[in-house]
């Protein structure tokens, strides 16, 4: 017979290493703490992060360098970026690709692999997108911001050459308010668009009987739903025209940047 036993699972290397990550990220340092760290630091060429951890009781040596070298350290440049800050980017990627951040701040002194990279992504690379944004495009935000929240790394995988601070932007400033201004999705009846449709998720079936969202859902992503609507209205095919005409005219009003 098998019992059970009362011990946690061991958690995946990928989950522990996310959970190390948001340790580090959510962490609070006060002012005192700042100060002892810069102290600490002051002609220490090599320092020894974990046996500094002694000072700084709840801290991990991880955290205490998370903190010196993106944040407290005086040689960090956090003012804008140069043009020969810029081509020296755009060369290193065309010779080593985007992998090996930390090797081009040997290049770049004061300049950390994190901004390097956020330069490039959201700057540089040639293949961004700078036009303003089409109905597609706020139709897959919506999308796939239903999948994965705010995960826009991930999301800038499935909207092409959008970095992923743009998207953010655009969540931020324009979709989100039009998300939440429209009203919640009835529950869900046997009249309803079937949830096994493309088209069905709960924020796109808001989308549909809403005078707000229609704004940036285009047709195409509608389809599958309108058709199923089509089958189902009284009046057919004038009832769904009537609708894609209505789709159409409010698809003007989204703004575009």
């Amino acid at each position: 017979m098998k019992t059970s036993s009362s011990h946690a699972q061991p958690l995946a290397p990928t989950r522990v290493r996310n959970k190390i990550n948001n340790c580090v990220k959510n962490v609070k340092w006060q002012k005192e703490e700042d100060e002892l760290l810069m102290k600490l630091m002051l002609g220490n060429m090599h320092p020894n992060y974990s046996r500094m951890a002694e000072h700084f009781p709840g801290k991990t040596g991880q955290q205490i360098a998370e903190r010196w070298d993106k944040v407290l350290n005086p040689e960090l440049v956090k003012g804008s970026w140069t043009r020969q800050e810029d081509e020296i980017i755009i060369k290193f990627v065309q010779e080593n690709g985007t992998k090996n951040w930390k090797k081009l701040c040997e290049l770049l002194p004061g300049r950390i692999g994190k901004q390097c990279r956020e330069r490039w992504r959201n700057h540089l690379d040639p293949n961004i997108n700078h036009q303003p944004w089409t109905p597609e495009e706020d139709n897959l935000l919506i999308k796939y911001h239903e999948m994965y929240g705010n995960k826009w790394v991930q999301i800038s995988q499935l909207i092409p050459n959008r970095s992923d601070n743009a998207i953010k932007n655009r969540w931020n400033a324009t979709i989100k308010k039009l998300v939440n201004s429209t009203p919640k999705p009835e529950i869900e009846t046997k009249d309803t668009v079937p949830s096994t449709s493309p088209a069905s998720t709960p924020v796109v079936q808001t989308l549909i009987s809403s005078p707000f969202l229609t704004t940036v859902t285009p047709l195409g992503y509608l389809s599958p739903g309108l058709s199923l609507l089509e089958k189902k209205s009284p009046k057919g095919k004038e009832a769904s025209s009537s609708l894609t005409d209505n789709f159409a005219k409010l698809l003007e009003m989204i703004p575009k940047n």
